[in-house]
């Protein structure tokens, strides 16, 4: 096979080989972006659903919190109205029993004026007794009704008390949740971006290995196509021919010149060349 064809075709070979491994690099380049590219947009959307997660949950708690805000008020609205309705109660009960009261002690004296008793004596002791003893029944109503009211009223104290503490205590886990919320949604960003980072360099990887690849191939190419180009006798010497003489001497590539009395030159043989003396 001719030097040239042979050299032409190992070098082409190799730079088959370089061109394919380049386009292969490129391809897994391009592979590995678009990968990149679709985790981040999946990463990018996680952290949108995660950010409208954090923000509906933190306002469904806050509604939670003006719901048992909203409902203590309730409750301790209602007691109140117990509290009134006692009050009312035993005021109604001292009226009825001061009336009771005064019907008896009413009806007592007119028995005795009836029967010629007079205020003196025993009967006085016996009225001032009946008077003690209903002043005494009129002041345990009085009390009785102040103490259930007073409970009632503490009860509902406590009871805004208590839902002001949950309110309070349900807005805080509010924020907590919006809090961890925020975290779970830097952490998702986060982690997109070192995926979108570690794609982009396995893709950077990638190219670079397709670019070596290139060299690689035509260099090989080179290398292989010289290789063959000599391994077919492209550098072998060709025949020698004589070469022209000058002043009727012959002259080699190692001839030396020398004057003659002529003034022409002469080829001598020598070891370094052309000479001239």
């Amino acid at each position: 096979m001719e030097p040239t064809t042979a050299a032409m075709l190992v070098g082409g070979g190799k730079v088959v080989e370089g061109v394919s491994g380049y386009k292969a690099g490129q391809a897994s380049a391009k592979s590995a972006m678009a990968t990149a590219m679709y985790n981040k947009q999946i990463s990018d959307i996680n952290a949108l659903m995660e950010q409208e997660r954090g923000r509906i949950v933190h306002s469904i708690t806050d509604r939670n919190a003006e719901v048992i805000a909203e409902r203590a008020s309730y409750d301790a609205y209602l007691l109140g109205q117990q509290a009134d309705a006692v009050e009312e109660q035993a005021s109604f009960d001292m009226q009825i029993a001061e009336r009771q009261y005064d019907i008896f002690t009413a009806e007592k004296r007119a028995k005795w004026g009836t029967s010629g008793v007079t205020m003196q004596g025993s009967p006085a002791v016996v009225a001032y007794a009946d008077a003690h003893a209903a002043a005494v029944n009129l002041a345990n109503i009085e009390l009785r009704g102040a103490q259930a009211a007073g409970e009632i009223d503490q009860t509902a104290e406590m009871t805004k008390y208590k839902g002001h503490a949950d309110y309070n205590a349900t807005l805080q886990q509010g924020l907590l949740q919006q809090y961890a919320s925020d975290i779970q949604r830097a952490n998702i960003i986060n982690e997109g971006n070192m995926n979108m980072y570690a794609g982009m360099s396995k893709a950077y990887q990638a190219k670079q290995a397709a670019n070596a690849a290139l060299v690689k191939g035509f260099t090989s190419a080179i290398t292989a196509g010289v290789g063959a180009y000599g391994s077919m006798g492209g550098f072998a010497p060709a025949g020698g021919t004589a070469a022209t003489g000058l002043g009727g001497g012959t002259m080699g590539p190692f001839n030396t010149l020398q004057s003659n009395s002529a003034g022409s030159f002469n080829a001598m043989g020598g070891s370094a060349g052309w000479q001239f003396q």
